[in-house]
């Protein structure tokens, strides 16, 4: 059918099943609603909630926390990746140090930053070690995917190393790169709110909310699930705008369809 193809509306339909299954789920184990509360007891309450200024000081929280780790982490990443673009040693000698970041369990990293230091900066700091060997790799695959040809039409022009990166490197490879930020971007949000879920004991936030409620009142979990619902909603939010914003910059091609190199 012609309509199946539209992609919102598929996208309406899969919305509405996933409200049925959860109505449906909640009817069959929970019939007061306080385990497993409906949908709509969930979202009148996280309307509730909305209507306080605590719940935006809770956002602002995350928010912040967030934005500061993945700034640290999108520096390091440019920094890092400049410095081993032209490298091989320096390259090899850092990939086990970024294989390890990217396959340690997230987990991991939260109890150890809340050892090491205080626990409020526990998600902000589990933001940075999640994002930046992602953000790593974007940047040095957008630097050595540079036409061999332009490199060596810059080099015949008597442009040095530095100027070939900065002229010639980083222009072309940008659009990679800002896939790479994109896409980072929404999982580092998600990764910021599990890691405040886990300590428990940060100052603030969506995930602390979620994990204080949930250990206040086991007998009712509405709350639990309407900030959980508010931070659903959000990395949704940020999901569809990222999407949006990558299809703009041909990123829903593979990179071996995109012109980095304009002849």
């Amino acid at each position: 059918m012609k309509i199946l193809r539209n992609k919102y509306f598929v996208f309406f339909l899969g919305f509405l099943f996933l409200i049925g299954v959860w109505f449906l789920i909640s009817a069959l184990v929970d019939e007061n609603g306080m385990i497993f509360p409906s949908p709509f007891k969930t979202l009148k309450l996280m309307f509730e909630l909305l209507g306080k200024k605590a719940t935006y000081r809770y956002l602002g929280f995350s928010v912040s926390r967030l934005v500061i780790g993945f700034v640290i982490a999108a520096i390091l990443a440019f920094l890092l990746g400049i410095i081993v673009n032209n490298n091989d040693a320096l390259y090899n000698f850092f990939t086990p140090l970024i294989t390890f970041f990217k396959a340690a369990p997230t987990a991991t990293f939260v109890f150890l930053f809340i050892v090491l230091s205080p626990a409020k900066n526990a998600p902000a700091l589990v933001v940075v070690t999640m994002t930046f060997p992602i953000l790593y790799e974007s940047v040095v695959s957008a630097l050595r995917s540079t036409d061999k040809t332009v490199l060596e039409a810059a080099k015949m022009d008597g442009a040095n190393k530095m100027r070939t990166l900065f002229l010639v490197q980083l222009p072309l490879g940008m659009p990679f790169i800002s896939l790479g930020l994109l896409s980072t971007f929404g999982m580092a949000f998600k990764v910021e709110i599990m890691a405040e879920i886990i300590t428990g004991i940060t100052k603030g936030g969506l995930g602390t909310m979620i994990s204080t409620w949930r250990n206040l009142d086991a007998t009712d979990l509405t709350p639990m699930f309407a900030y959980s619902m508010m931070a659903i909603f959000l990395v949704l939010i940020v999901s569809i705008s990222t999407s949006i914003l990558k299809s703009k910059i041909g990123g829903n091609k593979p990179i071996k369809e995109r012109k980095l190199v304009e002849n």
